[in-house]
Order: structure tokens, then sequence, then C-alpha cells
């Protein structure tokens, strides 16, 4: 890997660029090969320019809006393009591979191979130029991993490689002849291509995104490169199209626009959860003891946020989400505490709900109840029923601490443990003050808890 070469003057003996920058996007190292593309040197580069500063603008806002987030959610990305920018204004083409370094969720830097991409804009030249019956066309046509299509000017089909053959399905023997135009390209497509072909005959390269067909039927995603083809007299004689199958990058993309909505979505739930804290907590508590209260329930709801992103899935441990609620409080491994129950995953969104609940029962036994004395005990415990629609049972039982006093009112606690739970979770709550300490349970659709509903 990049970061283990040693010393770091090795950086320059390489033949593409490389960069390191850091969580806030700064750029820290660069090599000679990077800097001399760029026409800049490392005094200006390493240490006082951003990432964004050395890309065109198109460059920086997909940058900021896709690459930077996927970075942060996938940890590397590859043979991304991007256009970068010297001082003078004048720009040059790159292909990009990142791998990040994430510390607690967090972007710490991020190491990029930089490689040009002239190499490729010329090979297509190049088929454009030469003979299509010359050895060397031939040559690099077989042995191209890009699928490449020739076709004589009324389309017609007459040469096609194997990479073409590997990405559309047809054999060499089943299109040879065929009008290209009309086996690959949806109908809909084929106004706009005959609109532009004066201009391609002229000699403009037409490249685009689309999709093609396939000979199951199925649509590709591809990059296509479509010129005219000339011979020796700069006759026009026909067409060459190169197709590039860019599927896993436009899947990419779609997951980075899906990831970013989600982000986005449960960024408004936890305010919107933040929100209804800090409005319940204040109408009980002012002045000095508003701030402990509130802070210890937004403490509970980070904790269910950790155990959901230490999860790697969107399920949460039962067993494992409540121990967390003890922890700020008391120490679960304490004797007064018993947790017992069969394993259970919860998903995501009722998660939250049931793990504030279990928080608020601890605040209230640690502050009045059982574990505010040392003969006091707590024991939570949780059961899947039987039957064709099972139920998750969970009870809390308080023996051993002071008597026990019904309140006199409805709080924040109250709706915690009961109507927002219930809502949640389309679930049932009961609880009895008895004599020997309080007693809680919770009963809700395993197939709601568990997100199959």
């Amino acid at each position: 890997m990049i970061h283990n070469i040693r010393p770091p003057t090795d950086l320059d003996l390489w033949p593409g660029g490389l960069m390191v920058i850091n969580g806030d996007g700064v750029i820290t190292t660069t090599n000679a090969t990077l800097r001399s593309w760029l026409e800049r040197d490392k005094v200006s580069l390493d240490g006082e320019t951003r990432v964004v500063d050395i890309l065109t603008r198109a460059s920086r806002i997909f940058f900021e809006t896709h690459l930077r987030p996927l970075l942060l959610l996938e940890g590397e990305f590859t043979e991304i393009s991007l256009d970068l920018e010297r001082p003078d204004g004048t720009r040059f083409g790159v292909y990009v591979n990142a791998r990040a370094v994430r510390t607690d969720g967090e972007l710490s830097e991020a190491y990029f191979c930089i490689f040009k991409n002239e190499q490729r804009q010329a090979f297509e030249r190049e088929l454009v130029d030469r003979r299509r019956d010359s050895d060397e066309f031939r040559s690099l046509v077989e042995s191209s991993p890009h699928a490449i299509v020739s076709s004589d000017k009324d389309f017609k089909i007459h040469a096609w490689n194997p990479a073409a053959e590997r990405l559309f399905g047809y054999t060499r023997e089943e299109v040879l002849g065929q009008r290209f135009n009309q086996l690959l390209l949806p109908a809909e497509e084929l106004p706009a291509l005959d609109a532009r072909i004066p201009d391609v005959i002229a000699g403009e390269v037409l490249r685009s995104e689309s999709f093609r067909l396939h000979k199951n039927g199925q649509k590709i995603n591809v990059e296509r490169s479509f010129a005219a083809i000339r011979d020796e007299n700069r006759t026009h004689t026909g067409f060459v199209t190169m197709y590039s199958d860019i599927t896993v990058r436009k899947e990419s993309e779609k997951k980075i626009q899906t990831l970013l909505h989600e982000i986005n979505h449960r960024s408004k739930n936890l305010l919107t959860i933040v929100e209804v804290i800090a409005r319940q907590t204040g109408r009980r508590y002012h002045g000095e003891a508003f701030l402990p209260i509130f802070s210890n329930r937004l403490r509970s709801l980070a904790s269910n946020q950790d155990i959901l992103l230490n999860s790697g899935s969107v399920y949460v441990d039962l067993e494992e989400l409540a121990r967390a609620q003890f922890t700020h409080l008391v120490d679960v491994a304490d004797t007064q505490t018993s947790l017992s129950g069969p394993t259970v995953h919860l998903d995501e969104s009722v998660s939250q709900a049931v793990g504030m609940a279990i928080f608020e029962l601890v605040t209230n036994a640690a502050k009045y109840g059982a574990l505010s004395q040392e003969s006091g005990r707590v024991e939570l415990s949780w059961e899947i029923t039987s039957g064709e629609k099972p139920d998750l049972k969970m009870c809390w039982h308080e023996t051993g601490g002071p008597p026990v006093t019904p309140p006199t009112g409805s709080g924040f606690g109250s709706q915690v443990t009961g109507l927002l739970l219930e809502t949640t979770t389309s679930g049932e709550t009961q609880r009895e003050f008895a004599a020997d300490g309080l007693l809680w349970c919770f009963t809700a659709p395993m197939a709601v808890l568990t997100g199959q509903s």
C-alpha cells in the first residue's frame, strides 16, 4: 500500500500521480509526477492546497457530492474519471483510484493513484486513423478490452472483436453483415443518432453514456465513442464504435445517491427525536437539573447509533442494546442486575424506541427504585411466544428497593416506556407498582420488531 513506502522520496519514482489528503480535504503529500502534470511546486501544494482546488468546477462538485461520501461510506473507489486544472486554467483528464483511512467513523486520510487518460484517447484516434485491414489495426482491435464494432457506411457490421462478443452475447458469425444500429440501439435512440451522423462524417467523435441491448434483451450501461473511418485518401468508408461497460460504475453512483438519501432521512429523524427529548425534559426539569437529565438521554440515543454502526447492518442485537442502556448509570456485570433472553435482532426503525425505554427504566431505578439501594435487584428478561405470529414479551422486574409509590402525573419517562414505544412497535405495555418493586412488561409482534412486516 502507498502509505507503507519509505522513504517518502520514493514516491517521486512512480510513473503515475500520487496524492494524500487529510480529513479536511487538504493535500498533505504529492509526488513529482503529479506536480509536473499540475505545473505546481511542492511548497504550493503540500499542506497549502485543498484537493477540490486542483479540480475543475464540474469535477469539484462531483467529488464533494459523490466521491467524498463514497470514501467515507465504502472506503474506496476505482477508475473514476476527473478533470484537473493547472494554475493557468488549462485542464487535463485523469482516472483516479482512491482508498480511505477511517477513524471512529470519520475520514482521517485518503490515498490517491492518478493516471492520465491521453493513452486511451490516443488509442481511439488511432483506431479511426488507421486502415481497418492493416495487421496493426487488427491486432489492436482483437486485443482491446473494450468492445469494438466496425461497420460500412450503411452500418453493416464487418468487424466484431472478442470483447464485443463478451459484452453483447453475440458471436462474430451471428452479427457480420447485420446493421449494428438495429441490432444494439434501442429504437428511441435512432433519430438522435441519425441527426448526428453528418457531424461524425465531418470528423467529430461522439462520446456519451447510454445503454445498449444484450442478445437476451437486457440493457447494458455503456460509455460510447463513435467516429468515422476513412481510407488513405481521407474518404469516408464507414464507422467504428467502441463500448466500455460502466454497469458497476452506474450501480455505485446509484448506491451513493441511495446512501445520501438515507443519511438525510436518518438525520431528520434524529433531529426530531432530539427535539422531543428537549421539549419533554424541559417540562419537568428546570435550571441546573435540566442539563444532566437531557445529556443522559442524548447519550442513550447516541449509544443506539453506535451499536447500529458497529453491527455493520440495519439490525441491532437486543441484548447488546439493553446492556448499553445500563452502562451510563450502573455496572451491568453487577449482581444487582440480570439480563436474559434469546437472540433477537431488532430492526433499526424500532431499536431507538426500545433502547430509550430501557434507559428510562434504568434511570428511574437508579434514582428512586431498586438500583438506588444495595439490597435492590433488577431483572430484565424476554421471550418469544409460540404460534403462527409470535410476539416478543419483555419484562422489567424490580425487587428489594424502597417502597414503591405510583407517580402522580405522566412525564417523559411514562411516554417513552408507554405510548411512544407502543406507537413505534405496534405493541402494548403494562406496569404494576407492586409493594416489592416496579413490574413493567412490553409485548409486540416479532414481525414488526424485526422489520419483516
